[in-house]
């Protein structure tokens, strides 16, 4: 075992421990300068946390990633279509418009794995899926089981701050995107304002309270 301590390099893969084998990498001397795989096994083994409190943050929830450009009608319409049919089963969404809001598309993009396509839903952090797999399910009626004791809410009621959109114009720089901290010169006018995201919009303090 001390052997093992003085070459250990990297994190080991607790989660699956046999799935990725690791191998001394040897230098030209003969010495053990790495171990192979072991920086593989690492990342696995982060994400495999990244995952695990994504779950926790989102017990109970269910997130829907959309777009609000109609630049693609046919995504946009499916968009909508999931938010219509959440609002009509009761239940509480948390929408992340990915074109509104860049974070959201990168976190989306992880998530997947690949290529980001929306609309997708994520419950109690676990992906169920996009328009197609969602609608399957909530015509078995399996759907309105999942969401059985999920918090209900009035859909007909929208946000009198934000309307619904879940964002507002940044109250710091006004939706300028620029920095008010400090007046003295045109250079400091030009700060990047840390308070909103790249459209100059921050999210509702009410929708999220």
């Amino acid at each position: 075992m001390d052997g093992d301590k003085d070459r250990y390099v990297g994190m080991r893969d607790l989660s699956n421990p046999d799935e990725i084998e690791e191998k001394d990498i040897v230098g030209q001397d003969g010495s053990i300068i790495g171990v192979k795989n072991r920086v593989k096994a690492g990342t696995a083994n982060f994400e495999n946390i990244e995952a695990l409190k994504r779950k926790r943050t989102e017990e109970k929830m269910i997130v829907i990633y959309t777009t609000s450009f109609r630049g693609v009608r046919t995504t946009f319409e499916d968009c909508k279509y999931l938010i219509s049919l959440f609002y009509n089963l009761r239940v509480k969404i948390e929408e992340r418009d990915v074109y509104i809001n860049q974070q959201y598309f990168r976190e989306l993009e992880e998530r997947l794995e690949g290529k980001v396509t929306v609309p997708q839903v994520f419950i109690s952090g676990q992906h169920i899926g996009g328009k197609e797999r969602v609608e399957e399910l909530n015509e078995l009626g399996e759907l309105r089981k999942l969401l059985s004791d999920f918090p209900k809410t009035d859909s007909a009621k929208k946000c009198d701050n934000c309307g619904g959109y879940e964002f507002i114009p940044c109250l710091k720089c006004g939706g300028s995107k620029n920095s008010v901290a400090n007046n003295f010169t045109s250079e400091f006018r030009a700060l990047r304002c840390t308070s909103c995201n790249e459209n100059g919009l921050q999210p509702c303090p009410q929708c999220n309270s």
